[in-house]
């Protein structure tokens, strides 16, 4: 085909299911050995060999963290502009930032807190509070007029879910975390049609309708979702 591989820019990542040994096997290029990592970037996500989205949360963080300390005293100390302005400029850059592909993302509980930290922290800051204040979570949500991140990630999920489903057959990506009882992105996707009251074998209707409510607008509610958040 033409294509000359650079074996010095190359480098591979075995990904290990439980019953495969973790003694990477050997590849090679143009009779050159390509190094074997434990992670690296692809297409702006961090790729790791244990299957899980750890690394990949953190850069989230730390990419997002950095967005938001280039705007801080231009944006979001700046006095002269409105809360809804800062708010809007948050969610434009720092959280499409943080939240990069999180459509494919398996959570658990520790990357869903890493990340709830990081949000309340910014919006604190947005706000002029401090945890001195103590003020409560839902409080800072509500001023804000903002989602949590679970909601957030349920929502995108939920979208892409809907998108998949109204895709030929042939077109239908599929995706299986490897592993022993390792969660699946399956059971992540149950997980988010049970918090919005979906039936898993009414999906297919639902999203062709494109008439799937999304979960609550309103962040003082309790994530356990009943209202409205954009269909599928």
């Amino acid at each position: 085909m033409g294509l000359t591989v650079n074996t010095i820019k190359t480098e591979v990542v075995c990904q290990w299911s439980a019953d495969i040994p973790s003694t990477p096997p050997a590849f090679t290029a143009a009779g050159e050995q390509l190094s074997v990592v434990p992670s690296f970037r692809y297409l702006g996500s961090i790729l790791s060999e244990d299957n899980t989205i750890d690394n990949e949360v953190q850069n989230r963080i730390k990419q997002a963290s950095a967005a938001f300390g280039r705007l801080r005293r231009r944006v979001f100390q700046n006095k002269n502009l409105h809360l809804r302005t800062k708010v809007c400029v948050y969610q434009a850059i720092c959280i499409t930032t943080l939240l990069y592909s999180c459509e494919a993302w398996v959570t658990y509980s520790r990357h869903i807190r890493a990340l709830e930290q990081f949000h309340i922290r910014c919006l604190q800051r947005i706000l002029g509070i401090t945890w001195r204040d103590r003020v409560p979570h839902s409080e800072v949500l509500s001023k804000t007029n903002c989602r949590s991140i679970e909601a957030t990630i349920t929502q995108h999920q939920l979208r892409w879910l809907g998108h998949v489903v109204r895709m030929p057959s042939n077109r239908l990506p599929r995706r299986r975390s490897a592993g022993g009882q390792k969660k699946r992105y399956k059971d992540q996707l149950k997980t988010a049609l049970k918090k919005c009251k979906v039936r898993p074998e009414a999906l297919e209707d639902v999203a062709a309708d494109q008439v799937l409510q999304n979960c609550s607008t309103d962040p003082t509610e309790d994530w356990d979702v009943t209202h409205d958040v954009e269909a599928l």
